[in-house]
């Protein structure tokens, strides 16, 4: 009669350790049957996990990029909106300026006035817009919005034009306040010098989006926004006359100066032509990359099925052979 190679105890463990292995093996293929990815990648891989680290590498860097790519949408649409603002207000002021400054009574002119400091106030409010927190027409100066308020503006201004006896003095004086040195530079101009750096997209596209709040043709806007804002100003020893010139002299200038603002937002609308274009450029690099893990890591589902009913059985079959050795004593063996 021959003896069992190992022992009771010896055996139980070797059971427990088929039945462990086997329902470790089926949770995995259930897994991957649901997922239709394998759960075990160095197994299906046969190791070589260099092409699916290559493909994990590029999806981390695209997704950089994609997240630059939206950053820059979303400034550049902030930007566009923005200019939208300041060109519609210096539009519709210089209409009524031009027209305020043709007439002879006061009415209009205060009214043309009134309008320009409303209007200088949601210039620098559009101006002084911020995408995340971080302020776009401020250059690399992130700590602060780019422009001091439309009051303090007009403050500097008056100092900047008081003594001035005509109409043509005060343009004089204004231009001197809003050119290179002059007080916009030094006191109501809180942003950086320096533009932003480049928004980097991937496949070496760029895009510059460093447009400031001291940029020369929304200084002019400002300028005549100001002029236009300060011909009824009672601090300015000016008669009528003179005043009628000089808001006449600023809605012309809000009308004719403004192609070089238009100018500006057309270039804009070429960043966010490109912006678009990579944005769609990386989606597609993004959804090809998806597509070759999904070839690697995928799992037939066939085959995972037919393993997972084989396993089944296997561990059925070991069920049956526990529930049956352990029924045997001594008087079963012996008979």
């Amino acid at each position: 009669m021959t003896l069992p190679s190992i022992g009771d105890l010896a055996q139980t463990f070797v059971t427990r350790r088929q039945n462990t292995a086997l329902k470790t093996r089926m949770s995995q293929l259930t897994q991957e049957l649901a997922s239709g990815r394998s759960a075990d990648l160095v197994r299906h891989l046969g190791g070589n996990m260099a092409w699916l680290s290559d493909i994990e590498h590029q999806s981390v860097v695209q997704t950089g990029y994609r997240s630059a790519a939206r950053e820059a949408a979303a400034t550049a649409s902030a930007m566009q909106t923005a200019l939208e603002s300041v060109h519609e207000q210096a539009v519709d002021l210089g209409a009524n300026a031009v027209i305020a400054g043709s007439t002879t009574g006061p009415t209009a002119r205060g009214s043309a006035a009134v309008q320009a400091r409303g209007a200088l106030e949601a210039m620098i409010g559009a101006l002084n817009i911020n995408v995340a927190g971080r302020p776009v027409f401020a250059g690399t100066d992130l700590s602060t919005a780019p422009l001091l308020s439309g009051g303090e503006l007009l403050d500097a201004a008056r100092i900047a034009v008081a003594g001035a006896t005509s109409s043509s003095d005060v343009e004089t004086a204004l231009v001197d306040f809003f050119g290179p040195g002059g007080g916009f530079e030094t006191g109501i101009y809180q942003g950086g010098t320096d533009d932003v750096a480049p928004f980097r997209l991937g496949g070496g596209a760029t895009v510059q989006l460093s447009i400031r709040a001291d940029d020369p043709a929304l200084r002019t806007g400002l300028r005549y926004t100001v002029m236009a804002a300060l011909a009824d100003d009672a601090s300015l020893g000016l008669d009528g006359t003179a005043r009628n010139a000089l808001m006449r002299s600023a809605g012309e200038g809000l009308l004719t100066k403004s192609d070089a603002l238009v100018g500006i937002q057309a270039d804009l609308g070429f960043a966010e032509s490109r912006i678009a274009q990579s944005e769609s450029r990386i989606a597609s690099e993004l959804s090809a990359l998806e597509i070759a893990r999904n070839s690697l890591v995928a799992m037939d589902p066939y085959d995972t099925a037919s393993e997972l009913e084989e396993v089944q059985f296997q561990l059925e079959t070991l069920y049956t052979i526990t529930a049956r050795s352990s029924r045997l004593n001594l008087a079963s063996f012996l008979s």
